[in-house]
């Protein structure tokens, strides 16, 4: 199992598959690195080298106490990018993955990066971030089951099948329980500033979403934008080929 120390306690669990041009993962709060099962091996096939990760305190990474800051997250996604010597990476972040990346490069610059996707982004400070915390801190297997929902549906309609939602749920809600309080507050900074940051960047940029994305309906960057029609916020799980298809004619230039 290939992991990546980042401090002398944590440990990130990683994933690399194929040769091309790197595509690296980044999940999105409560999710991991499972969740791109859809874009791994399209990708691959089409030619690129895919990387995903599981951040500290989910899925197979270490279960630390603390570092659930933006500064120490963009710092384990610096970690993973140099020690595995990315150059002209393409970044794709999900919903506050999207935050970690525009973060990332207004952190560490975008010397080592090609693009950017942005895939059903968050603004930065999210209306869910105070109505979760009490949620998260007493009921959290009950909260990332209707997080999950509301991830997945549209008009009230849940545009997943039961058994993958319920595996995604079980893989969140094993995470740590510490992880999954404190990250909603990284994501929730109210001095992130995606757009900003994707500006001062001056990377080619892509962002697609859902039509019908509750979660995250307004994505205020200034970028070419790809709207999949009756998609939910997690559009990449629920309608992977349209998806793919427009993140692969993105990086074909």
């Amino acid at each position: 199992m290939p992991l990546l120390r980042v401090g002398p306690d944590v440990e990130l669990y990683y994933e690399d598959a194929g040769t091309g041009p790197p595509v690296l993962l980044v999940p999105g709060w409560p999710l991991t690195s499972e969740s791109w099962e859809c874009q791994i091996g399209a990708l691959v096939e089409a030619g690129h080298r895919v990387l995903t990760y599981d951040r500290r305190g989910f899925g197979r990474s270490t279960r630390a106490w603390d570092g659930y800051t933006p500064a120490t997250l963009v710092d384990d996604l610096h970690g993973l990018v140099t020690h595995l010597d990315l150059t002209d990476v393409t970044l794709v972040g999900f919903s506050s993955g999207a935050v970690e990346t525009a973060r990332y490069l207004a952190t560490h610059g975008p010397d080592r990066v090609h693009g950017l996707v942005l895939a059903s982004p968050l603004s930065g400070a999210s209306a869910l971030g105070s109505d979760l915390r009490a949620a998260a801190r007493w009921h959290r297997v009950a909260m990332l089951d209707d997080v999950l929902t509301r991830f997945f549906s549209v008009n009230g309609e849940v545009a997943l099948d039961e058994a993958t939602r319920r595996h995604l749920l079980s893989t969140a809600a094993a995470s740590s329980a510490r992880a999954t309080l404190t990250v909603i507050d990284a994501w929730s900074d109210p001095t992130l500033d995606l757009a900003a940051d994707v500006a001062a960047a001056g990377l080619p940029t892509l962002v697609i979403c859902g039509e019908g994305d509750a979660v995250a309906p307004s994505h205020r960057v200034d970028a070419p934008t790809v709207v999949i029609p009756s998609g939910p916020h997690g559009v990449h799980i629920t309608h992977p080929q349209q998806w793919n298809q427009a993140v692969l004619k993105f990086l074909a230039g």
